[in-house]
C-alpha cells in the first residue's frame, strides 16, 4: 500500500484512524454500533464501506468513493440544512468534501462518547490515514490480515494492568462480542441489527475489484 493525501471520486481506498495513547477507540459495544451508526449518517451519500474492522487502538475502512456528481450533489445538500455552514467556508473539491464529512464522523463520534463517559478532550490521535492498494491481491491480503485480528485490550506494563480475575471477565466479553472481537462482520446481521445501509462486502471482487485498484493506482501515480 501506498499513502496518499487525497482522496478521489470513483476509487478504492484503505483508510484508518487511531486512538490517543492508551485509550481504547471503542470501550464497549455500544461504541462500536455508535460509531457504525454514524458512518452511515454521514458517509453513505459519499463511499460505501466494502470492509469494517476495529482494533484495540482504532479502526480500519477498505472503501471506495461515489461518483463526482454524487459527492457534490450530497455536499451540497448537507450544506443546505445545516444552519451553521457559511456560504465562504464551502469546498469546491471533490478530497476536500470527503476528507470533511469523515472528520465531522470523527469529530460528531468523540463527542457523543465523552459526554457518555464524563471524558473530556479529544480522542483521536491524528488525521486518519488514507492508502492506494498496488494490486487486488493487495487488496484480499490486506482483507485476511484484517480479518484476523484479535482485540487486546491488555495494557503493555504491568502497574497497569487490571486483576487476573477482571482481565478474564474482559476477555471473554470481547471474545464473544461480534462487534469487539475483530472477527469478520456478517453483513445481513450488522444491516438488519443497526439499519446501517451503508455496509457492501461484497462490491469488490473479481474484475470490479482489480478494475477499480488500477484506475486508482494510475490517478495518484500516473506512469
Amino acid at each position: 500500500m501506498l499513502q496518499i493525501k487525497k482522496m478521489a471520486a470513483g476509487h478504492v481506498y484503505l483508510i484508518r484512524g487511531a486512538s490517543v495513547a492508551n485509550s481504547p477507540f471503542f470501550e464497549t459495544e455500544d461504541d462500536c454500533k455508535l460509531f457504525l451508526q454514524y458512518a452511515d449518517r454521514f458517509l453513505k451519500s459519499y463511499m460505501t464501506i466494502n470492509l469494517f474492522q476495529n482494533n484495540r487502538d482504532g479502526w480500519a475502512m477498505i472503501i471506495s468513493t461515489k461518483s463526482s456528481e454524487e459527492i457534490r450533489c450530497a455536499y451540497k445538500e448537507r450544506r443546505a440544512k445545516s444552519k451553521k455552514c457559511k456560504a465562504t467556508c464551502r469546498h469546491t473539491e471533490v478530497w476536500r468534501m470527503l476528507s470533511d464529512q469523515v472528520r465531522i464522523l470523527l469529530s460528531t463520534y468523540v463527542k457523543a462518547t465523552n459526554q457518555k463517559t464524563g471524558r473530556k478532550g479529544g480522542k483521536v490521535r491524528c488525521s486518519y490515514e488514507r492508502f492506494v492498494f498496488e494490486s487486488a491481491e493487495e487488496v484480499q491480503e490486506v482483507q485476511v490480515r484484517m480479518e484476523k485480528q484479535r482485540y487486546d485490550q491488555q495494557q503493555p506494563r504491568k502497574r497497569y494492568r487490571p486483576a487476573r480475575k477482571l482481565h478474564k471477565i474482559r476477555k471473554k466479553l470481547l471474545q464473544s462480542s461480534p462487534f469487539l472481537s475483530c472477527a469478520p462482520m456478517d453483513v445481513m446481521e450488522k444491516i438488519g441489527e443497526l439499519g446501517v445501509s451503508c455496509l457492501d462486502l461484497v462490491a469488490l471482487v473479481g474484475d470490479v475489484l482489480r478494475y477499480l485498484v488500477q484506475v486508482t493506482f494510475h490517478h495518484h501515480f500516473p506512469t
